[in-house]
């Protein structure tokens, strides 16, 4: 787990100087099922409703419009706080019975790198494909991609997200792992994590450990996994990159979420 690139190319240079990436350590995992895709801002409004809890909402129209922006589209994933995505996750293991959760970001590491093998990129071949000719993108979103979509509708392109299914999975049949929103995983962040963590189903920090401090609030930091917008020949959106945020920010900052259920038996639709 982590930047395997100097083992890979046995001793030569890592992909990036990022500290939250090594170590490179061994993990063992138990048996999981993860979802193909990101939770839909659909699926998490139908949550809402059925729950009879209020839409969502923020402090002013601006960041409002922003949100809006951001689930313009159809089936494009719904931009969650932690707590948000981890109620949701919890919801589905009350109704269905199964043991869902947050993954670890063991686990959405393992699975971005198809079962742990040594890609970098989670599309479906390991690279980010552009066609030459109009920009756009083959199997990620390109600015161009944005562009198309933003100008017709009086949208801030920076902000849309694509349908969950619009482009190809991964050879292990997950869908973007490599961008369209960073994603929540259940761990407290640590930059010192990997140097004391366990091999067998790490799963953070037992406490938090970084905070900051919002304009209402102390907030202790959650690790988030995957990419929003990376840029081909750019080291974004990898599948060992860590990044981090407060667990609930104030206003929607592009993140998402998918949920997990651990359990030896595998999980089929």
């Amino acid at each position: 787990m982590g930047d395997f690139c100097s083992k890979m190319r046995n001793g030569g240079p890592f992909c990036t100087s990022d500290k939250n990436n090594k170590p490179l350590h061994e993990v063992e995992l138990s048996s999981y099922s993860i979802s193909k895709f990101k939770i839909t801002h659909e699926e998490y409004s139908f949550y809402l409703e059925l729950n009879n809890l209020p839409a969502q909402k923020f402090e002013n129209k601006y960041v409002d419009k922003m949100l809006s922006d951001m689930i313009f589209l159809k089936n494009s994933p719904a931009i969650v706080t932690w707590t948000e995505a981890s109620n949701y996750c919890s919801w589905l293991r009350k109704e269905t019975g199964l043991p869902f959760s947050l993954p670890t970001e063991a686990q959405w590491e393992y699975a971005a790198r198809n079962r742990g093998q040594y890609v970098a990129i989670a599309t479906d071949d390991g690279t980010l494909r552009v066609n030459k000719k109009t920009g756009k993108g083959e199997n990620f979103a390109t600015d161009e991609d944005r562009d198309e979509i933003a100008e017709p509708n009086g949208i801030v392109s920076p902000f849309i997200h694509f349908a969950v299914n619009k482009y190809p999975p991964s050879p292990l049949g997950l869908y973007n792992m490599a961008d369209n929103g960073k994603e929540w995983v259940i761990d407290w962040y640590d930059p010192d994590y990997y140097s004391n963590s366990p091999k067998k189903d790490p799963q953070g920090p037992d406490s938090p450990v970084v905070k900051s401090k919002t304009k209402t609030k102390e907030q202790y930091w959650k690790v988030m996994r995957g990419g929003n917008r990376p840029v081909a020949g750019f080291p974004s959106g990898l599948t060992f990159t860590r990044s981090f945020q407060v667990k609930d920010p104030e206003r929607p900052l592009e993140t998402t979420a998918r949920c997990a259920v651990n359990a030896s038996t595998p999980i089929t639709p």
